[in-house]
């Protein structure tokens, strides 16, 4: 299939958050299609391509909730942009599930922050939660027993390592 029959299939438009209808041909463009790749199969297209196209398509469907699980892994800087900007025009809900904390800032004004076996809910961005951490009182432990290491000690190498060592030399020469 084409990138634009592919879309098709969904709406030949959509309506963007103030109740404008977009067509398909704009809104390719908007997720960085430009007119001459609308004809293209998408056999052709790169995986970022294909992420994108398929983003697009169920953002076309238009639902009212977004289940997003880790959605910047393999995104260009461009991509990830126009989801960003999309994602803060988004009329519905968006639960996202993400290690990236720029991404997060961006995009998040609640958060269920998964700690030591509980789930504590937050209002704010993610760097707001980042200020509460760097508030609260660290908790310091006190050893109950003397656990130092000895500095003479010196550390055992595991049979890995010690196969590694006994060739390393010969390693070296031949790089």
């Amino acid at each position: 299939k084409r990138i634009i029959n592919f879309l098709e299939e969904v709406a030949s438009a959509s309506q963007n958050t103030s109740g404008e209808t977009i067509s398909i041909v704009n809104l390719l463009e908007q997720f960085l299609f430009p007119r001459s790749t609308h004809g293209t199969l998408i056999c052709k297209l790169s995986g970022g391509e294909k992420k994108r196209l398929y983003l697009l398509k169920i953002l076309l469907s238009q639902p009212n909730v977004l289940l997003l699980d880790e959605p910047t892994n393999d995104l260009d800087i461009a991509t990830l942009t126009v989801l960003e900007d999309f994602l803060a025009k988004f009329p519905g809900a968006v639960i996202t599930v993400s290690h990236d904390r720029y991404f997060q800032d961006k995009v998040s004004n609640e958060l269920l922050a998964f700690e030591d076996g509980k789930i504590n809910h937050l209002f704010g961005a993610y760097s707001d939660y980042l200020a509460t951490k760097v508030a609260a009182p660290v908790e310091v432990a006190t050893p109950k027993a003397d656990t130092r290491v000895r500095e003479d000690a010196k550390p055992k190498m595991t049979w890995a390592e010690k196969q590694e060592w006994a060739t390393i030399e010969d390693d070296i020469a031949k790089l």
